[in-house]
């Protein structure tokens, strides 16, 4: 088999019974160091380990860097003890590629069906594509829309009526975004159940768990915290201490959604091979939205504090 890669970057040609990663066996190459057999038995690095020694049964395997491709060459057996079985008919294949020539997280990868014996291929599409947008889509609203719109009424709150409706929009944008969040998290722990992945296995994941623990432990505190005192007496130090929490978990929260969101594409780029020009497109347009959106925060923010 050979498998060409335009680009330096370990390689990969899996080997499945279902078009899934998970059980499945794969030959990876590394440029300029090793083109060795593989058990896929999770996600994370640590749980794709070479095959034992006496199961290295490749011949004329090499992996190299040339002419700006990593070009990767071997021949196997097709029926070997213990390992998935190369059929003359229908075959489950994966392929991957990494970003560099160390072995860490995939940049890209996907499944196919090839016939051996006629040559017919056809691609696999990674499952459950809608459930993915649609959680995209919902925290993008939560975190990209409602959770900013609800941080600038309370910094631009001069520019509304008075009597407190600066507080009404905050909190009302803010239980709607928390309902978003819940929908958005549920979605999420559904779907990976439903592919029977490990739950929180990669850093958004459990970027995502932290969020969540983070925003219902901010509304708990939203809804305890102690009162302002009337115009013109000093507020406790006890309404000072909330007011400074209230505003690092709310920043730290803001901050980890956006940086959530934009790994957020990257992934689902991954796990369903989008095309790049699309996916360069899509990147471009958030980090205008959040950059407008963090200009008017600050910008905002500044001014009136200045102001006053």
């Amino acid at each position: 088999m050979e498998l060409i890669y335009d680009g330096e970057a370990w390689v990969s040609i899996g080997f499945s019974l279902n078009g899934r990663m998970i059980g499945s066996e794969a030959v990876i190459g590394i440029p300029g160091s090793t083109t060795l057999k593989y058990n896929l038995n999770g996600y994370t690095d640590n749980l794709v380990q070479p095959m034992p020694q006496e199961q290295q049964t490749l011949t004329d395997a090499s992996t190299v860097f040339q002419n700006g491709q990593t070009i990767m060459k071997f021949t196997k057996i097709m029926k070997e003890p213990g390992e998935v079985e190369i059929l003359f008919g229908d075959n489950d294949f994966l392929w991957a590629h990494g970003s560099a020539p160390a072995l860490t997280y995939h940049a890209s990868r996907s499944a196919f069906v090839l016939n051996l014996s006629s040559g017919a291929a056809q691609e696999v599409t990674a499952p459950n594509k809608g459930l993915w947008l649609a959680h995209g889509v919902i925290l993008f609203l939560a975190w990209g829309v409602f959770v900013p719109f609800a941080v600038q009424a309370s910094l631009l709150r001069k520019l509304l009526p008075e009597g407190g409706i600066w507080f009404q929009i905050h909190r009302g944008l803010n239980t709607i975004s928390l309902a978003l969040f819940i929908a958005g998290f549920a979605i999420s722990v559904a779907t990976t159940n439903k592919e029977e992945q490990p739950h929180f296995s990669n850093p958004h994941r459990r970027m995502g768990l932290a969020m969540f623990i983070m925003a219902i432990l901010q509304v708990i505190g939203g809804i305890v915290r102690p009162h302002n005192p009337p115009e013109g007496e000093k507020k406790k130090p006890v309404r000072v201490g909330w007011e400074v929490g209230h505003r690092v978990l709310g920043v730290s929260l803001l901050a980890c959604g956006f940086w959530q969101m934009y790994e957020g594409i990257l992934l689902y780029g991954v796990k369903y091979s989008t095309d790049e020009s699309d996916e360069e497109a899509i990147t471009i347009a958030y980090w205008v939205w959040i950059s407008v959106m963090i200009a008017v925060m600050v910008l905002g923010g500044a001014f009136f504090k200045f102001r006053n």
